[in-house]
């Protein structure tokens, strides 16, 4: 690979790539990109990475105990404990409405219709086998940054499944298991095989090949990090100190994902597991796993857009890792009973925890004068708030990292002024912050949310 200089072309490339035997690792940022020496003067690319969790949450114990400024103490003894440590990084919003996955004299089907338009905001045609949505959030942001990276999106997952049949009341399975979706008939599936996204993203692996052919060619093939060591150790000689220590994390960090990838393969090889190659076997892993790959993503700018599915629409497995042994889905409809509640709250911690990690992962990487969470919005939320009432009204709304130009560090209550706002108008504040001209978007979305 050549790497152009300042002699052969005034700058050096952001999207600067180290190659070698066909496997490719676009840099993070270095500020010798930016140093005046370089000639350049460059903004930072801007990210999205939703965060679902289905089946909504125990409002009485989620939001912080008082509005305003969030401190750790606001925060404890609430769903969000575990976001304490960012505080000053998250704007939490009650009052948001999804009124278009309300029925609208469509009947039952709150959890395919909540899914579907968590993030389009269009109600959904209520058939089994056509479809007719909109195009979500998280693909119009696609389509403006797409042609910087070579994958447009990210869209990951714990629960697969396929789009056909009905899954809830009537409705298409595609509303419960998606919620990106580039149009109206199109939803986009989910990955959740980390080892496929990793060779996805950072190798060349076939994942149509049996696995004998796999086994084989992961026998033979060194890391792919190692073709391109060499690249690697000539592009240290041309930037500072600083970008150095930089690379030098940035390898380390994409060789420990692929170290444990390579571990949980072989430990299910080992206990002749059932269990699809490269999927770890505890949720909580799994989920982990998806969102380090999804981070180390954004970090090489392979895509700017992810979005993650904790799990479909009305899923209904049994947390059994913190003593639940009850679906998530049947737990949901509580009836306000002491006991599930309590359950539920243990669930939304745990939850909360995994939104933890995701915000941890992107602090910890430097870009320009901050963190790669600095030019991320993080979105949380659920089709529903309280599963027990299927209640598309003031939603759950957690956002982290940057939103436009809104202050963060707050916890808004929109419900004590009794004003009727629509989540669409957030992510039409989204949007315009990422250059679209858009002024109306969904069914609902008037104008840009400003608070």
């Amino acid at each position: 690979m050549i790497i152009k200089t300042k002699k052969s072309s005034r700058s050096l490339s952001r999207r600067a790539v180290l190659r070698g035997l066909g496997a490719s690792l676009t840099l993070p940022w270095l500020e010798t990109f930016n140093a005046p020496a370089w000639g350049q003067s460059m903004s930072l690319p801007k990210r999205f990475f939703t965060y679902y969790t289905p089946n909504g949450y125990n409002m009485s114990q989620f939001w912080p105990s008082q509005v305003g400024a969030i401190t750790t103490e606001s925060l404890q003894g609430t769903a969000l404990s575990a976001l304490a440590p960012y505080a000053q990084k998250l704007l939490l919003i009650n009052g948001l409405n999804n009124h278009p996955a309300t029925s609208q004299g469509d009947g039952p089907g709150d959890h395919a219709r909540g899914t579907s338009t968590s993030l389009s905001c269009v109600h959904p045609l209520k058939s089994a086998d056509e479809l007719s949505l909109g195009t979500s959030v998280d693909q119009y942001l696609a389509t403006i940054w797409g042609n910087e990276t070579s994958i447009a999106s990210l869209e990951l997952g714990c629960e697969g499944g396929g789009n056909a049949g009905s899954c809830d009341s009537g409705y298409s399975c595609a509303y419960s298991r998606n919620i990106a979706w580039s149009d109206a008939q199109t939803p986009l599936p989910k990955e959740v095989n980390p080892r496929l996204l990793f060779n996805r993203l950072f190798g060349t692996l076939d994942p149509n090949q049996s696995p004998e052919a796999i086994a084989e060619r992961q026998r033979r093939r060194q890391s792919v990090l190692d073709f391109v060591l060499a690249d690697a150790q000539q592009l240290r000689t041309q930037v500072s100190v600083s970008d150095q220590h930089r690379v030098d994390s940035f390898l380390t960090g994409i060789r420990d994902v692929e170290r444990r990838l390579q571990s949980q393969e072989e430990a299910q090889c080992q206990a002749d597991s059932e269990m699809p190659l490269g999927v770890p076997e505890t949720r909580e892993a799994h989920a982990e796993l998806l969102i380090d790959l999804a981070i180390s993503a954004f970090r090489c700018d392979l895509t700017r857009v992810a979005t993650f599915m904790l799990g479909n629409g009305g899923s209904n497995i049994a947390y059994t890792n913190l003593g639940i042994s009850e679906g998530h889905h049947a737990l949901s409809h509580h009836q306000n009973d002491p006991i599930k509640l309590a359950q539920l709250a243990t669930i939304d911690i745990w939850q909360m925890n995994i939104f933890a990690h995701i915000l941890q992962g992107l602090s910890e990487i430097e870009e320009g004068d901050g963190t790669l969470l600095d030019q991320c919005t993080v979105l949380g939320l659920s089709e529903v708030a309280d599963g027990n009432a299927h209640r598309h009204y003031e939603l759950p709304v957690v956002l982290a990292g940057r939103v436009g130009d809104l202050s963060m560090g707050r916890y808004l209550d929109l419900t004590s002024t009794n004003t009727q706002t629509p989540i669409a108008n957030l992510y039409l504040k989204i949007l315009n912050d990422a250059g679209s001209s858009l002024s109306v978007f969904g069914d609902d979305g008037t104008s840009p949310l400003n608070l």
